[in-house]
């Protein structure tokens, strides 16, 4: 099968010390025998009908006299340009040679399915070669020593459990620049009883839990509340400020406060407003 390019590096090209030692026609020369190679039916080998190119015909292909083409020829044999094949004496260049046969082993490869490995891979997975092992402990630790250690750190407490128990706070500590837990009715109804004694407390308690479930546990409505007993104490202490004024004075005066009474509506009077 006749290739259509010919696999060509130019860093290797200017990088190979013989090519560069040769002269320009010496390298153009060499290029349009790497050209003929490429043709040949043995890739990478300079051939003519399966045997080696005379150095006759290299000279008409090149253009060149016998005795110039000649000249080229040995030059390029002494700086190690071109091989010669020791069965034949066909000129090869090895850098082909080498690509054609990996190129073949592809093929083949190709035609028996491919790496069994890289088949049916899902199109986003990255193709490799390799596969992911276990690690497995060293010969010199018995199974006694893992299973000690291993019931070892499960009984040791972690640390980080230890730092959060300790620092974990109950709810409603007024500390700044934080919202408060919301407390419940009962929570508010024993910080009553233990700092504030009395049924009035116990009363206030509800209806200070009842005011702010209502409003979200917001101060003015709008601000996150952030010590719930330091807004109870301020509850209570603004109790007085809501009385009606004469309840105030008749409570301040030891009377009790009089309930209104019922009474009863009034018959109609066509004539009143006459």
């Amino acid at each position: 099968m006749k290739l259509p390019a010919l696999q060509f590096y130019p860093g290797d090209w200017h990088k190979d010390q013989g090519v560069q030692a040769l002269s320009l026609e010496e390298r153009g020369a060499w290029f349009e025998l790497l050209l003929m190679m490429h043709d040949s039916d043995e890739r990478g080998v300079l051939l003519v009908n399966g045997k080696p190119m005379p150095e006759a015909v290299i000279a008409r292909r090149l253009g060149l006299v016998n005795q110039t083409a000649n000249q080229i020829l040995t030059t390029l044999l002494e700086f190690g340009v071109v091989s010669k094949r020791d069965a034949d004496g066909a000129l090869f260049c090895r850098r082909m040679v080498k690509d054609e046969k990996l190129r073949q082993i592809r093929t083949e490869a190709g035609r028996k399915g491919g790496n069994p490995n890289l088949v049916n891979q899902n199109p986003k997975q990255k193709p490799t070669t390799r596969v992911k092992q276990n690690s497995t402990p060293s010969s010199s630790t018995s199974t006694s020593v893992i299973r000690e250690r291993g019931a070892a750190s499960a009984a040791a407490p972690s640390p980080s459990s230890d730092k959060s128990a300790s620092t974990k706070k109950p709810a409603g500590d007024g500390k700044k620049g934080a919202a408060a837990a919301r407390p419940t009715l009962a929570d508010i109804q024993a910080h009553a009883a233990a700092e504030h004694p009395g049924p009035e407390a116990q009363a206030e308690a509800a209806a200070f839990f009842d005011h702010f479930e209502s409003n979200g546990w917001r101060v003015g409505g709008k601000t996150p509340m952030v010590s719930w007993p330091a807004a109870f104490r301020n509850w209570l202490r603004r109790r007085p400020q809501f009385a009606p004024a004469a309840t105030a004075g008749r409570a301040g005066a030891g009377q009790p406060t009089p309930t209104r009474a019922r009474t009863s509506p009034k018959p109609h009077d066509p004539t009143r407003y006459s």
